[in-house]
């Protein structure tokens, strides 16, 4: 092994503009692979980091269900034609959940989408999560700002609107939105149907941290969120009366009830002043009592946003559900903080693919463009490896200095493609890279990317440019096996 580096070494030395040549590409290559995914993980890390601490938490619970459910609702093609499920025994989940030791903070929470109408003009549509203040801001503490009023008091009702979408609103009504301004809400669905409510504008907010998705998102008070999610009582259930109750109540028969039908009726006499609608509602009184449809199912939540007090406890914490979930019986599952996210984190690291997709594409040109100046450099020195077969050199020694020179060559250039790398990143995160506009915003994570060096990204390099190199050798060290040693040495000639 030692002769072989030896006169691997040596041949590097001795043919310097092919090595230059074959080095500047290889390190090219790691430089690109290093900033490109140092540049990609940072993003991904910025994106995961600031839906945990902001939206998602590490995790959430829902109902057990298929497709593609997000904390905005389903997004695929089934949105309108089903409801999100509610999760089942919520108590006992919520109580479970705070037993947990490595559990930080829950927060349950509903989810529709509204179209926000004034009078009889439609303005916009918005998201709506459906909260409790108290409890989403303790688990959030630090993803609201406020612009004007505030969070609606306990005990109350309203919306705090994001600020974008107000903006979009006053455009078409000419005025400026104030807390204690009202707005029509109206929901639609193929499950639930239509419903509409008005909520007043408790404040104006927006989230420090946001995307084009998140730009649409307002909060609101849950019962007004579960009303136009239709998550509304249906039906009620008989009384079930005590022996006490029946006997206070007395034996009823129906049919002496109706022994006499004109018991039931007294003349009266019809008077000729026309009555008004309001005389008709008067006797009718309070409907809205009377519309079981209208009666808020209090227990009903979609979501449980579950924080952890560190990420090591993630898969602990998802394997003690699902243990749970079935002990019980209880057709609840829980979903990362990349599902709960939605599209738009899920567009980051689709990005992320497609340009590990465009890696891999330089690296077959890496390895085409290596391989044949590798050819060249094997041909030129045809003679001299003629000579070493000749006086016994075996085609494995061969074959095995062709591609350890290869692979020499491949970790030097690896290595100054990784300083050059790591030193290109140190720059970037102090100078820190901007968002131009909303669709770097989404790639970054955040107004402002900050790369840091990746360990993975320089493992990743050296094994592809190691690949590279390996592969790179295989095709000249076949040439070289192909050629017998007396016309290798007459080459030379």
């Amino acid at each position: 092994m030692r002769i072989l580096l030896t006169i691997a070494w040596r041949n590097i030395r001795e043919h310097k503009v092919k090595t230059a040549i074959i080095g500047l590409i290889m390190i090219i290559g790691i430089m690109v692979l290093v900033v490109g995914n140092s540049f990609m993980d940072s993003a991904a890390a910025g994106i995961e980091r600031y839906y945990i601490q902001n939206y998602t938490g590490h995790f959430m619970i829902t109902g057990k269900t298929r497709g593609q459910l997000t904390l905005f609702g389903y997004q695929d093609m089934t949105a309108m034609e089903r409801a999100v499920p509610r999760i089942p025994q919520y108590a006992e989940v919520v109580e479970f959940a705070r037993s947990l030791p490595y559990v930080e903070s829950v927060n349950p929470q509903v989810s529709t989408t509204a179209m926000v109408s004034r009078g009889d003009n439609m303005l916009g549509v918005t998201q709506l999560f459906g909260i409790v203040p108290d409890q989403y801001q303790n688990m959030f503490p630090d993803n609201v700002e406020i612009m004007e009023g505030g969070f609606w008091e306990p005990g109350s009702q309203g919306i705090l609107l994001n600020r974008t979408v107000a903006e979009h609103l006053e455009r078409h009504l000419g005025f400026s939105l104030r807390p204690g301004d009202k707005l029509l809400f109206t929901s639609a669905s193929t499950v639930s149907g239509m419903r509409i409510r008005e909520v007043e504008i408790s404040g104006i907010f927006q989230f420090k941290q946001s995307n084009v998705q998140l730009d649409l998102v307002s909060l609101m008070d849950v019962s007004n969120v579960r009303a136009l999610a239709g998550m509304v009582v249906g039906h009620s259930a008989p009384a079930e009366l005590t022996e006490d109750e029946q006997a206070l109540l007395g034996n009823i028969d129906a049919e002496s009830i109706f022994d006499s039908l004109d018991s039931l009726f007294a003349p009266v006499e019809a008077e000729d002043e026309a009555l008004d609608e309001d005389y008709w509602f008067s006797l009718l009184g309070d409907t809205e009592s009377r519309d079981i449809s209208n009666v808020e199912d209090t227990g009903a939540w979609q979501y449980l946003l579950v924080r952890l007090t560190d990420e090591k406890y993630l898969r602990q914490a998802q394997a003690d559900f699902a243990k749970f979930f079935s002990d019980r019986q209880i057709a609840a599952e829980t979903r990362d903080w990349l599902q709960a996210a939605g599209a738009m984190a899920g567009l980051s690291y689709g990005i992320k693919s497609v340009f590990n997709a465009v890696v891999l594409i330089i690296a077959v040109v890496a390895v085409i463009i290596i391989m044949n100046t590798l050819v060249i450099s094997v041909t030129e020195r045809m003679g001299e490896i003629g000579t070493m077969r000749a006086i016994g050199a075996q085609k494995g020694f061969v074959r095995k200095m062709v591609m350890l020179e290869t692979l020499l060559l491949s970790g030097i250039a690896g290595t100054f493609g990784v300083l050059l790398g790591a030193l290109i990143l140190f720059i970037l995160n102090r100078v820190g890279l901007e968002a131009s506009n909303m669709f770097f915003e989404i790639i970054y994570g955040g107004p402002v990317l900050r790369p840091e060096l990746s360990l993975s990204s320089v493992l990743t390099s050296f094994v592809v440019i190691i690949a590279v190199g390996t592969v790179s050798s295989v095709y000249p060290a076949r040439i070289v096996m192909k050629t017998s040693p007396l016309k290798a040495m007459e080459s030379s000639r």
